[in-house]
């Protein structure tokens, strides 16, 4: 199983030492990057909230059941898209929205 960590570099880097394979997002267009991700063999790719906002616009890259797409809260603190993305995982894995999260 393959992990990944996409985001900018000076975020992503530290990620490298941990044995995880890091996608430097500066210099590359959302569709670039999604097709990167969509191209590898990645098990789980963590995305900073900052990228992953741009990527949620890619249906099929969000609902493929080969690769898991995570938001993880950048410097500025989080967004909440974590939350809302584990919520819809497992919403649609049960059937039935769990709660837990006021909306």
């Amino acid at each position: 199983m393959r992990i990944a960590f996409a985001g900018p570099y000076d975020l992503v880097s530290p990620f490298k030492s941990l044995g995880a394979e890091i996608i430097d997002t500066e210099d590359k267009s959302i569709e670039e990057l999604k097709n990167e991700i969509e191209s590898s063999d990645f098990a789980i790719v963590f995305v900073f909230e900052s990228v992953f906002k741009d990527l949620l616009k890619f249906e099929e890259l969000m609902s493929s059941p080969e690769i898991n797409v995570v938001p993880i809260p950048g410097i500025e603190g989080s967004k909440g898209l974590g939350q809302v993305r584990i919520r819809e995982i497992v919403k649609k894995a049960v059937g039935m929205d769990l709660g837990g999260f006021n909306e």
